[in-house]
């Protein structure tokens, strides 16, 4: 049964498809050697009441300089480092960052935190790209903010493996094999990869509204291939969600686009019962409006026995800062606002747009009993700054012998 089911999962990653972020490859740019410079400084506070989450602040820099070169007009390979500084911070752990880390005295890095980057996008035709290293993240994989922090964008090294992503009119998916952590002989950790799809289909879609229905499924594997490895360390999670979602686009009458989605996520424990619930769900309406500048999005959040792999933990059942501490029933106001400022253009380096983008979240929880105890209402949120660019140089182009 555990083979079969294993069969369907890596079938759907296979044959899946996306509409994600841009990783249009031009064919105007074959032989060209260019130098990409992504960077984001951040600054965001979070001040996070209750138990149920921890408060932090996370200020400093992220970016990764890389050569990128397209050797064919559908191929591009990409080598450089990612590096990530906090303010005022020396020491960094030597494993993958994939969300804010613990702390270790031992086996650090000084200074900053650096990573080896490296990708290979191959432009299989017109609307499938096949990514091989450092993967895509830059859509969050069209997950539900639930499922997946956008904090992780620049406080996490991304991930790493295999991605496929295709760009449709009436489909849109991203599949992808999120490899965590590699398993040696006698390795004292265990293997632990993601394995994940999510997608939307368009029912509807005209110039003047959408209608979609959009899925994900991810399966977070912890254990090993190598004898040393014992059944009993094997751990196998789930996260996913269903939804609709009806869309008035923008138009002369509507200067920006209003939705209305209808989340049902969930969660599950599928082997040795590691969390503190064997299942849970959570219902998850929102209404958002947005257009090139601003986003602003406010839902009702309602779970029970919940739990989220990269979510923040506002959308678990869980405690965060005691975990003996588990409520009944999650329910809260959730309110998002993302407000872009634009720095000016650089034209001459790929149109190349500097920004400072005004960030917030805020989460209202109305229980006020615990498992153990009553707290009181209040108002957590966090409130941001982060600048971001992407400049682009050409370095030199190889002109083709043949």
């Amino acid at each position: 049964m555990k083979r079969i089911f294993i069969a369907i999962i890596l079938t759907v990653f296979i044959f899946t498809a996306l509409k994600a972020q841009d990783v249009s490859i031009y064919e105007t740019n074959t032989g060209a050697l260019s130098l990409n410079i992504p960077t984001q400084v951040f600054f965001k506070n979070n001040e996070y009441k209750r138990k149920i989450a921890y408060g932090y602040t996370l200020g400093g820099f992220r970016m990764i300089p890389n050569v990128e070169y397209q050797p064919l007009k559908n191929l591009t390979i990409s080598a450089g480092i990612n590096v990530l500084r906090y303010w005022g911070a020396d020491k960094y752990g030597q494993y993958n960052f994939v969300n804010v880390p613990y702390y270790s005295d031992t086996n650090t890095q000084n200074q900053l935190h650096k990573k080896p980057y490296f990708r290979i996008n191959w432009q299989i035709n017109k609307r499938l790209n096949l990514v091989m290293g450092n993967l895509c993240t830059d859509s969050f994989h069209y997950l539900p903010v639930p499922l997946y922090n956008r904090e992780l964008a620049y406080s996490s090294d991304g991930e790493e493996g295999l991605q496929l992503i295709y760009q449709g009119k009436y489909w849109r998916n991203d599949a992808w094999l999120n490899w965590q952590n590699f398993n040696f002989y006698n390795d004292v950790d265990r293997e632990s990869f993601d394995l994940g799809t999510s997608g939307a289909l368009y029912l509807i879609r005209n110039n003047h509204y959408t209608f979609q229905t959009d899925y994900s499924f991810i399966w977070h594997h912890n254990g090993g291939e190598l004898d040393t490895i014992s059944t009993l360390d094997l751990d196998h999670w789930a996260n996913g969600h269903a939804a609709i979602t009806l869309s008035a686009v923008q138009s002369k009458h509507i200067p920006f686009e209003i939705a209305f989605s209808l989340n049902y996520l969930f969660s599950k424990d599928m082997k040795n019962d590691t969390w503190a619930f064997k299942s849970g769900h959570a219902w998850f309406p929102t209404l958002s409006c947005s257009n090139d500048t601003w986003n602003a999005t406010i839902g009702y959040y309602d779970s029970k026995d919940m739990m989220t792999f990269y979510g923040t933990n506002f959308f678990s059942n869980l405690a965060q800062r005691d975990n003996n501490i588990t409520y009944p029933h999650n329910r809260m106001l959730y309110a998002s606002l993302d407000y872009d400022i634009s720095i000016g253009r650089d034209y001459k380096v790929s149109h190349t747009n500097y920004k400072l983008t005004v960030v917030g979240e805020f989460f209202y929880k109305f229980d006020t009993d615990n498992s153990i105890e009553k707290e009181d209402n209040s108002l957590s949120f966090g409130l941001g700054l982060i600048f971001s660019a992407k400049p682009k140089f050409q370095l030199y182009k190889f002109r083709n012998l043949n």
